[in-house]
Order: structure tokens, then C-alpha cells, then sequence
């Protein structure tokens, strides 16, 4: 995929700013469907009929909006959950999103395991001091190069995206509410849907329940890979 035009919205959302970048998205759309408005401070709740042809997130997060609730509390429903972790994977697949292990185990491997062996170098004067510390240094920097979430396809993906559909500045806002939110996050939603951002409970990272004093979530409960993404 090397075309904006070719990732969906909330596939931009999550590049952008990971699972929670990419409920927010789904959020949006469906609020500008007229699916779903902010019933309280710091609730959601879903209005009318689901129509065919919405983004698999956008259904799952309308299917699992009961009553009120908290942006949180739906965004960690179990069918969420799954159409997240299914969407991270199809950008992995897509090689726009680099999996947990190739961020996290490799750059550890090369951080940690090198200095040992080329340690061993040194000490058996096949290699000079100067030298060994130029190779440690090298593996660092090579480590440093997995660990950003999006790949060099997905980061190029984004900035055409943003360049496509840059952001909208003085008058009425011009672009769609969901593209401004999936590129440019809560500026872009104060600036096309201000209403359901600060009464909708999306705004910092968004609520979890009024259950729970509407505390924010720090992430430990969320699915494998996304609590580094931003969710």
C-alpha cells in the first residue's frame, strides 16, 4: 500500500497514533453518521440503525456501545479488542507497522549481546579497543532503527496522507472530521467536531467509567502491542 487513498481512515488513525488514535477515528465517523453523540460528560451512547459498508472497527465499536458509556469502557469490549488486534495485523501484514518482537526483542539482542561478543574480541587482541567500541556503537544504532511503531513504508504512508489532506486552518473546516482526527489527532477533532471531543470524554487520552470516578485508563489492560501505540 503506497497510496493514502488506499488505507482506510482509521488504518491512518492507527499509523498515526495507535489503538486509541484508531477508536477515536471510528468514533468520529460514526458520530458523523449520526450513529453516535455524547450523552453525558464523558459519555457516549449509540443512536439509529448501522448502515452497511461502515469499517470493520466503526461496526464493532457501534455493536459494543450499550446504554452510556465511557469512551474507555467500550473501546475495551472483547469484539474491540479483537477488530484492533485484526487491524494491526493486516498493517503489519502490509509491512506499515512493525510487530512487538521486532521492536522490542531485536533492539535488545543487538543492545545487549554484541558488546559481550565483540568484549570477547577485545580480550583475545583480535580486534582493537578503539574498533570494538565502533562496532558496539554501530549494532546501537542499527538497534535504534526497529524501534519507532511504524516502518519506513507506514511512516512515508502518513506524511502523504497529512500532505494530501492538509490541516484545516482559518473558516469552516474543510476536512472530513475523520481524516482530521486519524492525522492530526485532538487538535484536528477540536477543530471539526468540538462539541462531541469535550463532552464525548476524547480529549487525554479519553474516560473509562463514570463506574470509576472517569479516571484515565494507563494502558494495563489493553490489548498485546497497542499501549505502546497509543491506545
Amino acid at each position: 500500500m503506497t497510496d493514502p487513498s488506499d488505507a482506510s481512515t482509521t488504518d491512518l488513525g492507527y499509523l498515526s497514533g495507535g489503538a486509541w488514535a484508531a477508536v477515536r477515528t471510528a468514533l468520529v465517523k460514526l458520530h458523523v453518521r449520526g450513529l453516535v453523540v455524547a450523552d453525558r460528560p464523558g459519555g457516549l451512547r449509540r443512536t439509529g440503525v448501522l448502515p452497511a459498508g461502515v469499517e470493520p472497527l466503526e461496526r464493532a465499536l457501534f455493536g459494543a456501545l450499550y446504554g452510556s458509556m465511557a469512551p474507555r469502557e467500550v473501546a475495551n469490549q472483547h469484539r474491540v479488542r479483537r477488530a484492533l488486534a485484526e487491524q494491526r495485523e493486516g498493517l503489519i501484514g502490509l509491512g506499515l507497522l512493525r510487530p512487538a518482537w521486532h521492536r522490542f526483542l531485536l533492539p535488545a539482542m543487538l543492545v545487549l549481546v554484541p558488546p559481550i561478543l565483540v568484549g570477547r574480541l577485545v580480550a583475545g587482541d583480535l580486534v582493537g579497543v578503539g574498533t570494538g567500541l565502533v562496532m558496539v556503537l554501530a549494532f546501537g544504532v542499527v538497534a535504534s532503527w526497529f524501534l519507532p511503531r511504524r516502518t519506513v513504508s507506514g511512516a512515508r504512508l502518513l506524511r502523504a496522507a497529512r500532505r494530501q489532506h492538509p490541516f484545516p486552518v482559518g473558516g469552516e473546516p474543510k476536512l472530513d472530521p475523520g481524516l482530521a482526527v486519524a492525522l492530526y489527532g485532538a487538535e484536528g477533532m477540536l477543530t471539526t467536531v468540538p462539541q462531541l471531543a469535550r463532552e464525548g470524554g476524547l480529549l487525554g487520552g479519553g474516560r473509562w467509567s463514570r463506574f470509576l470516578g472517569d479516571s484515565p485508563l494507563d494502558g494495563s489492560s489493553l490489548p498485546a502491542g497497542a499501549a505502546t501505540g497509543g491506545f
